[in-house]
């Protein structure tokens, strides 16, 4: 359980961390950097190439193998992509007594599985807290999605956190995007760490 206080690390033992599109992914990769490991983690995009988490605690999974032309970036998440995700989700939070998942909503890959990711943790009778992150305003079409997704993550979620982009970019005007998620994330890690997210 390396990179986590000895409190942290019994209370999440038996958790999950589930982080899926790009978004989701790379806010498991923040976390990570500021020292919550030892988490067995999951996270989920649509391509191989997108997946920069490493460790013996973490599981990657692409929907598809790569990217290509023939497979173009916007294509939707098919009913195949959505079964093997399940499937994967299945096998990995099996006996999972909690289970954290961080999404961005609006995107194909996590408005498609974060669902799926939710029922299964239902399923398996877990404690399912979420982290949502809702896009840009001036994302019209994201922003659609995202609001069709989130009343049913919400139903389901036993404890959610929301954040929005532009708040986020009101609060930190002044200061470069990528900087402001960083700071962001450190939050949310401050978060569970106090069991602040159904600790």
């Amino acid at each position: 359980m390396t990179g986590i206080d000895r409190k942290f690390a019994h209370d999440y033992k038996d958790a999950v961390f589930v982080g899926v599109g790009g978004c989701g992914i790379n806010t498991i990769s923040r976390l990570r950097k500021v020292g919550l490991k030892g988490i067995r983690t999951l996270c989920i995009s649509r391509f191989e190439d997108d997946l920069p988490v490493n460790g013996e605690d973490v599981v990657n999974f692409a929907l598809l193998e790569q990217k290509s032309a023939t497979i173009p970036y916007r294509v939707p998440v098919s009913a195949e992509e959505c079964a093997n995700a399940e499937k994967r989700i299945r096998e990995v939070i099996k006996g999972a007594k909690k289970v954290l998942l961080f999404v961005g909503l609006g995107g194909l890959t996590g408005t498609a599985i974060a669902p799926i990711a939710a029922v299964v943790a239902k399923a398996e009778g877990a404690t399912l807290g979420m982290v949502i992150t809702y896009p840009f305003k001036v994302e019209k079409r994201r922003c659609e999605a995202a609001e069709k997704a989130y009343p049913k993550l919400q139903e389901m979620a036993d404890d959610f956190i929301l954040k929005r982009n532009d708040d986020l970019a009101r609060m930190f005007r002044e200061m470069p995007i990528s900087d402001a998620f960083a700071l962001r994330d450190k939050e949310i890690a401050d978060m569970i760490k106090a069991g602040e997210i159904y600790g």
